[in-house]
């Protein structure tokens, strides 16, 4: 990534690398190839990021590996947080490596979210800070009480949303407006 948005200008600010498909199979709790909607648990996680990135005003990068998704590697910037998906031939890992080196000059704490072994060992090299998806899946859970709290909501084990509630016709219709 370039000058895509992910490199901030001002020194001293915190940014949060996710390794994407690390943390959604985490969080499912078995393999990607278990997960029957892989497009909907990336939202899910992304839609979680762009939240602890307005709460805490960190950055956040969210990187997956390409060969779980058809296309040419693209970057992103969507709902306040950028989301790489990387080139054919490129692992998530060599990819949030070669981005800690890359941006480490622009951020006072880089914190890489993996719970891959070799992962944690080259961002520590990098200068960067590793927690494992468990822990960020915790930190998220921490933000979405607190965020209940100061709104004075209660917790409701099953999310209300709009796409529950419409034909799948009108909602696949939707998708692809929002993808233009």
């Amino acid at each position: 990534m370039k000058s895509s948005g992910s490199e901030r200008k001002r020194k001293g600010q915190r940014c949060l690398i996710v390794d994407g498909y690390n943390v959604v199979a985490r969080k499912s709790g078995t393999s990607l190839t278990k997960i029957p909607d892989l497009e909907s648990a990336r939202r899910d996680l992304e839609d979680l990021l762009s939240q602890y990135r307005a709460m805490y005003d960190e950055d956040v990068i969210v990187v997956y590996d390409a060969h779980h998704r058809p296309g040419l590697g693209v970057s992103e910037r969507r709902a306040g947080i950028d989301i790489v998906f990387t080139d054919a031939g490129e692992t998530a890992d060599a990819r949030i490596e070669r981005l800690v080196y890359d941006i480490r000059d622009n951020y006072r704490n880089i914190t890489v979210a993996t719970s891959d072994a070799a992962e944690q060992q080259v961002s520590f090299g990098g200068g960067a800070l590793r927690i494992s998806a468990g822990e960020l899946l915790r930190r998220l859970e921490s933000m979405q009480r607190l965020v209940r709290q100061q709104t004075g909501q209660t917790h409701d084990k099953k999310k209300s949303r709009l796409g529950d509630s419409i034909r799948d016709d009108i909602a696949k219709a939707l998708e692809k407006w929002r993808r233009k």
